[in-house]
């Protein structure tokens, strides 16, 4: 069946140029997919006889997208790496990358980072990678630990076993100095063991990337696992699957070189944005508490006049006017505490809501700056160095973008937002919206269009260019967010003395009893599962008020959305 599939592969070129053939020609095609047997969490055979793990879940996912036939049979590692370098697979799980290795495999983009530790008995007194120069050290055969101590001839005898278990539990009995293994997978074994005289020792001789790879040479299959990686990724498939298996045992550090040298571009912006937090924290509470305070006076004057009233009833009959204009007071005075005590609980909610939401969106740039920031103190290519600080910088960009979507509606409620309007042509700032959304958008696998009104372009108007821009930007970045497939479009039209923008997707679209809401702060919609402060379309709605702006959305379930703003046509265009 391997011999087969490899067939297939080399004999690929004709059948795409057969004229009968209407599917790709790997649908046809078996490919065998091995891996370690014994590596948890990322391949191992379960309880029940079955492949799983972290890599093998990552196959499956990136197989059912790319319409692959796929069997996978984990393996002892040296057998299963020495079927990849000989051709008698057509792919494997997980390996870390080397450049050893790359001349024998072709290996596709990374999917996990991990480190390799030295775990040693209780009572050993090695405490960093000299220690180890007249050690014993044992490790997996075949594995990239074993690699890494016989290129860098490492202790003065090298042993080595099929399984970490092995490896560990000769360890705990004597054999050797120490093991050098994968930390979490060395940790997670001694956790579900009796072994209690072995412990990691803390420090990381060497950091890889764990890939999938293919065998030399085979570029249309690497091409092929590296799209359904992207797309698993941009999806949001890749973190449910590394959230499942990693998200307990993730461990976060940062050494103190890293933080000299990312302070100014990193934390002092989350500590701004955690102060910015606190404060409007404090602030809803002072107002909670005031609400309360107000209440109290209410339900106390409430009860002085209920009183009043019982003394009336026994007073003179001709009082019945008046206790009825009491009654009405009373009931009145009601309404306004239900709707003062609504008021405070829906503000609590909304803080509340923030909070969670603030939370998920600073954690997961600083997971990326932190990983990437690691990674960059390890990896000693400069092109990934620079692949890695554009992450980081991006990251470092969004959360900046969190800080001002936060100052905004902090501006915005106090009446401090600044409008200021010039004679501007809009064309190059709509030409950088269209150029940066396109690449976004066919990342996404989605088409975008722009249309323009060819009578008025380049356009002049009398605006605040930035504000202009920032409403785009919150409307173009919603609809990449919500549309997974079809059209997005951006454009304008001048009718009537004013400009009408708008931005249409073809996504899910929004619930008719939902779409009143969207312009509020901190709404995400009862389906929303893409996450966001809910800050975004708020601060829009308050923009265009400023700008003497009309704002709406209109929605159909399942169709799509169309938000727009229209802005005075005031200004000529010039020649």
């Amino acid at each position: 069946m391997v011999a087969q599939a490899q067939n297939t592969f080399l004999h690929r070129d004709e059948a795409q140029n057969s004229e009968n053939l209407s599917y790709p020609w790997w649908q046809d095609s078996v490919l065998h997919v091995s891996g370690d047997h014994d590596y948890y969490p990322h391949e191992f055979i379960n309880d029940s006889g079955e492949p799983d793990g972290f890599t093998v879940d990552i196959v499956k996912e990136v197989a059912d997208i790319m319409k692959l036939n796929v069997v996978i049979h984990l393996k002892p590692w040296s057998e299963a790496r020495a079927n990849i370098e000989n051709g008698k697979i057509d792919i494997i799980t997980g390996m870390f990358k080397s450049a050893e290795r790359d001349r024998k495999v072709d290996f596709s983009i990374p999917h996990f980072n991990s480190s390799f530790s030295v775990f040693a008995r209780n009572d050993s007194e090695i405490n960093s990678i000299k220690d180890l120069d007249d050690k014993i050290i044992l490790v997996q055969e075949g594995d990239l630990a074993h690699d890494y101590a016989l290129k860098n001839s490492v202790g003065k005898e090298i042993i080595t076993y099929p399984n970490l278990g092995d490896l560990l539990v000769h360890l705990s009995e004597g054999v050797g100095d120490c093991a050098i293994h994968g930390r979490l997978q060395g940790v997670h074994f001694l956790a579900n063991s009796d072994i209690e005289n072995v412990h990691d020792v803390g420090f990381s001789v060497v950091q890889h990337q764990y890939c999938m790879a293919v065998t030399e040479g085979n570029h249309e299959l690497l091409a092929i696992l590296n799209e359904g990686l992207s797309i698993i990724k941009t999806n949001g498939t890749y973190d449910k699957i590394y959230e499942k298996w990693f998200g307990v045992y993730e461990e976060q550090s940062f050494s103190w070189r890293d933080a000299l040298s990312y302070f100014l571009i990193i934390i002092l912006p989350l500590l701004a944005i955690v102060l910015a937090s606190l404060v409007w924290s404090y602030m809803l509470k002072k107002q909670i508490i005031k609400k309360t305070k107000d209440l109290n006076l209410e339900l106390q004057k409430r009860r002085e006049i209920q009183s009043e009233l019982e003394r009336s009833q026994v007073q003179l009959t001709q009082q019945n006017i008046q206790l009825r204009e009491k009654n009405e007071q009373i009931v009145l005075i009601n309404k306004n505490l239900i709707k003062a005590k609504a008021k405070a609980e829906e503000n609590d909610n909304l803080k509340t809501a923030f909070l969670a939401n603030m939370s998920h969106e600073i954690r997961t740039p600083m997971n990326s700056i932190i990983g990437f920031c690691e990674l960059l103190e390890f990896d000693e290519d400069e092109t990934q160095k620079k692949t890695y600080s554009g992450i980081i910088s991006q990251s470092a960009q969004r959360l900046l973008h969190l800080l001002n979507d936060i100052m905004d509606i902090s501006k915005i409620e106090s009446g401090q937002i600044g409008i200021i309007k010039k004679q501007t042509n809009l064309q190059p700032m709509l030409n950088e919206l269209k150029t940066h959304y396109q690449l976004q958008a066919r990342i996404k696998g989605l088409d975008f269009l722009f249309v323009s009104d060819a009578l008025h372009e380049p356009l002049w108007i009398n605006t605040d260019e930035k504000r202009i821009s920032q409403v785009l930007t919150n409307y173009l970045s919603n609809a990449l967010k919500h549309t997974t497939s079809g059209v997005i479009e951006m454009g304008y039209k001048v009718q009537d003395r004013r400009v009408r923008f708008w931005v249409k997707d073809t996504g899910s679209g929004i619930p008719a009893d939902e779409l009143d809401h969207v312009f509020e702060r901190f709404y995400q919609g009862k389906n929303n599962r893409s996450g966001g402060t809910g800050l975004g379309l708020a601060i829009s709605k308050r923009i265009a008020e400023h700008m003497d702006c009309e704002i709406g959305a209109d929605s159909f379930q399942g169709k799509g959305s169309t938000f727009w703003f229209s802005h005075p046509f005031d200004f000529e265009e010039v020649n």
